[in-house]
């Protein structure tokens, strides 16, 4: 395996990881037999089975496990239900109480396998009750600018971690910081430009896919996932679960950072940027907190399509009635350099 670092860091596999982070466990079958194909390695922490004991097994042997620790629960019906739908957004999350801890079941279909993920659920942010607030307080900003800057502070008001930006890709792909909300003692990251190569192109491409990206704890390991297809690794490109790659680690590390969070914005069916949230001690949000930012999100994108063409329209106006102006001056006054400087509108407003 050819080792990953920053000279070829723009084509490494980061969908293809084979590991996964460890606030939750990982159990893949194929879509046809149901037969398990891929276990992570920490079911024995959490199931109290080795995954060498899952492997090859029909997914009913895992639902006989969880029937005796968990409630009451009947896998193959959700898996049924969700390929009658052919998804399953009315199924996540699935909550389910494993040994008395709450736990979301996420599922999602990745080339032939159904893949389910179970994350531990914190209940701890409530955001489905401030999410209508916190809609309406952004949509009232008329500017690009105070839109931008209310979004990031409703999010950070929701989750609460320690600095909160939008970060916009520019058309040769270097990001900028365009807004920010943070702790007071912390240093100001706001106007400042980072290369493209930050976010090499693969990574841009799962933001487009993948729309909330949480890395809880930059200092855990991930969990290897074993399987049996050895040539055949599993595609976690949808997962909520899917391991970091140890470059981006090293990355935020070395800026002090901890633990980090990422909804995507979208325009216009491209990648605009980031609400990157940045927290300086480990932290967790579980996947419903992290769906009612996503919604933020979604509604920020909206939103910026809209303000884009509205003030892309205000300033293709501007511009027009300066040309008309300037040009009326020119007819008016047979010097040219009075007439494009002299009066109220001048050169310096086209250009």
């Amino acid at each position: 395996m050819t080792e990953t670092n920053l000279t070829n860091c723009d084509v490494e596999p980061i969908h293809i990881p084979g590991k996964v982070q460890s606030h939750g466990f990982l159990v893949a079958v194929n879509a046809e037999s149901y037969t398990i194909n891929y276990v992570s390695d920490n079911t024995t922490q959490h199931l109290d089975i080795n995954p060498k004991d899952l492997l090859g097994q029909n997914i009913v042997k895992l639902n006989d496990r969880l029937q005796e620790i968990a409630e009451d629960v009947d896998l193959v019906d959700l898996l049924k239900l969700g390929a009658r739908q052919n998804g399953f957004d009315t199924i996540n999350p699935y909550k389910i109480k494993i040994k008395e801890q709450p736990f979301y079941l996420i599922i999602h279909k990745s080339n032939g396998s159904f893949v389910l993920e179970f994350e531990v659920a914190t209940l701890e942010y409530d955001i489905q009750n401030i999410i209508g607030k916190a809609v309406s307080e952004i949509l009232v900003n008329k500017s690009l600018d105070t839109l931008l800057k209310k979004a990031a502070q409703e999010v950070k008001s929701m989750i609460e971690y320690d600095r909160i930006m939008i970060y916009k890709f520019h058309e040769d792909g270097h990001g900028e910081v365009v807004s920010e909300v943070k702790n007071d003692d912390l240093e100001p990251f706001f106007g400042l430009h980072y290369p493209a190569s930050d976010i090499p192109k693969q990574a841009r491409e799962l933001y487009k896919l993948n729309l909330t990206r949480i890395i809880a704890d930059v200092n855990i390991d991930s969990i290897p996932i074993s399987t049996t297809a050895s040539n055949k690794p599993l595609d976690l490109t949808q997962s909520t679960l899917r391991a970091v790659s140890p470059i981006h680690i090293e990355y935020l590390k070395n800026m002090g950072v901890a633990s980090s969070f990422s909804i995507s914005l979208i325009s216009q069916g491209e990648l605009w940027g980031l609400i990157a949230c940045h927290n300086y001690s480990p932290k967790f949000i579980d996947f419903k907190a992290r769906e009612g930012c996503k919604l933020i999100g979604n509604i920020l994108s909206s939103a910026l399509e809209y303000r884009q063409v509205e003030e892309n329209s205000e300033l293709q106006n501007h511009y027009t009635n300066r040309i008309t102006e300037l040009t009326e001056n020119l007819e008016r006054d047979k010097v040219i350099v009075n007439a494009l400087t002299g009066y109220p509108t001048t050169l310096l407003d086209i250009v």
